[in-house]
């Protein structure tokens, strides 16, 4: 039985969660589109993988019309490194954080 079959509850919700969590973000702070979120598995476990078709001024601070962020969610020895509601509050957070922070000065 494969990871996602053996987590395919967890998995839902986190898909579910982050992605609205994304989309709302993104759409809010008028950074783009949510192209996908997809959910993948290899040998070190599964993976969640965010595409952001970016527009207006994050383009120019990210270097590109496109952002991707991969992330490690259930780890193939071990399992789920986080609660599903929590991990994609983690995941939609990280994604927001690179994107209002790209190509900002600190301070």
């Amino acid at each position: 039985m494969s990871l996602r079959d053996r987590y395919a509850d967890h998995l839902t919700t986190f898909h579910e969660q982050a992605s609205a969590q994304i989309t709302r973000q993104v759409s809010r702070d008028n950074h783009g589109t949510l192209r996908s979120l997809d959910i993948s598995e290899d040998e070190q476990g599964v993976w969640a993988e965010a595409v952001i078709d970016l527009h207006g001024d994050v383009v120019a601070r990210w270097g590109s019309e496109v952002y991707k962020r991969r992330n490690l969610i259930i780890l193939s020895e071990g399992g789920p490194l986080d609660d599903a509601a929590f991990g994609a509050d983690l995941f939609s957070t990280a994604v927001m954080e690179d994107l209002d922070t790209s190509g900002r000065q600190p301070g």
